[in-house]
């Protein structure tokens, strides 16, 4: 295994234009999808496929509906890191077309396009269901994201949809997670590499990586990732660490 350092752009091999990225997975898909819009070059539109909250809309330089999206006249006031939103009602937007995001991408005035196409219910982990995910048409590279600390945990507590999780792993809801069934899970095609585009790049992002021992965890998770998957990296760091634009890159 090839074990390298390298900005969050460059641990998702995002060139200077032309990337649409679909963010899945748990454990800080919205810390990414943010972080993505400071970190690409030129100007930025972000979304999201399934739906988002008030409190994560904030995050945005700015936000407006898809029936306000006039990028022309919208990039003067935010300079990047867009936020395009489905129908807003109350605390959440709704998401978007998973079409629609690729006709932003095609205009002359885009350099990339971000969706976070997946929920978790602020879980580090997860098992998709069959509705799930929604990844964008057209995506160029798909982020499949996890929490090292799904390792500090039950499967019960630290999984979105764990009945779905124990029945993979053959384990009970009291079982502990293991960097091994971490590894599987997001390695899996039922897991985090469902519904991937064969022309896209898969990436796994695990967040919340900062200390030796977490690096060591991560290490052990890449490895497993690497004996079955289609996955061509898998980068760990922290979002929203000390330090969140320094990643480690696991290579095979």
């Amino acid at each position: 295994m090839i074990v390298e350092s390298a900005s969050l752009r460059d641990a998702l091999c995002l060139g200077s234009s032309g990337s649409l990225v679909s963010i899945v997975g748990g454990g800080g898909k919205s810390a990414l999808l943010f972080a993505l819009g400071e970190a690409c070059e030129g100007r930025v539109v972000l979304s999201t496929t399934t739906r988002i909250f008030a409190a994560q809309m904030s995050r945005a330089r700015a936000c407006v509906s898809l029936a306000e999206a006039r990028f022309e006249s919208l990039w003067p006031g935010c300079g990047s890191g867009l936020l395009v939103v489905g129908e807003v009602a109350g605390e959440k937007a709704r998401g978007v077309d998973a079409a629609e995001p690729a006709s932003w991408l095609a205009r002359s005035d885009v350099d990339h396009v971000v969706v976070e196409a997946d929920g978790s219910r602020m879980r580090p982990t997860k098992l998709p269901a069959e509705h799930e995910p929604v990844i964008a048409r057209g995506s160029t590279h798909v982020a499949i994201v996890a929490g090292i600390d799904a390792l500090d945990g039950t499967i019960e507590e630290r999984c979105h949809r764990p009945e779905r999780v124990r029945e993979m792993l053959g384990k009970p809801g009291s079982a502990v997670l293991g960097a091994d069934d971490l590894g599987k899970l997001l390695a899996a095609s039922e897991g985090g590499c469902k519904q991937v585009p064969a022309a896209a790049r898969a990436i796994v992002v695990l967040n919340k990586v900062e200390s030796d021992a977490q690096f060591e965890q991560a290490r052990r998770v890449a490895a497993r990732i690497f004996e079955q998957a289609r996955v061509e990296r898998v980068s760990a760091g922290a979002l929203e660490g000390p330090e969140p634009d320094q990643w480690q890159v696991y290579r095979r």
